[in-house]
């Protein structure tokens, strides 16, 4: 198994590292990568990747491909504190779903007026099964579905 991750938002690609939450700078939840937004008050999160709505909170959202992989799509670190706040997500569980897709839609004025970082998290879960090799640069500026990653099964 071998997957390419799309860039849900534009904005500047990060290493999980370098993120304040440690459950995602450990990889606890599994191996990925977070994108700073750029400077806009809203944001459409779109699918990295085709799979089947299998997880869904206003500030979350996990995806599962056809050969089980689940990958976890998470807007902003602290962010459930806002218990929906800001948030709109587009889809019912169960939905099929195709890269590209609108998943949610954010309004960032609530999770920047309460100080939370905004990064949105691309996690591929089942780790240490899962392998996430980033295809740019950290740093780098991406627009929205440029690939991001490959992930594949650890050997």
């Amino acid at each position: 198994m071998n997957l390419q991750l799309l860039s849900p938002i534009p904005g500047t690609l990060r290493n999980l590292a370098d993120l304040t939450d440690p459950v995602f700078a450990q990889e606890i939840m599994g191996p990925g990568f977070a994108i700073a937004p750029d400077e806009v008050d809203t944001l459409n999160i779109l699918a990295p990747i085709d799979g089947t709505l299998s997880h869904q909170l206003p500030h979350a959202c996990a995806l599962t491909t056809p050969d089980g992989l689940s990958i976890l799509i998470h807007a902003g670190i602290d962010t459930v504190l806002l218990k929906g706040k800001g948030f709109s997500a587009l889809h019912q569980l169960g939905q099929q779903i195709t890269a590209g897709d609108p998943l949610i839609t954010w309004d960032l004025r609530p999770a920047r007026q309460a100080g939370y970082d905004l990064d949105v998290v691309v996690i591929a879960m089942q780790p240490p099964q899962t392998v996430c090799e980033l295809l740019t640069m950290p740093g780098s500026r991406l627009d929205t579905l440029v690939p991001c990653a490959d992930v594949r099964r650890a050997p």
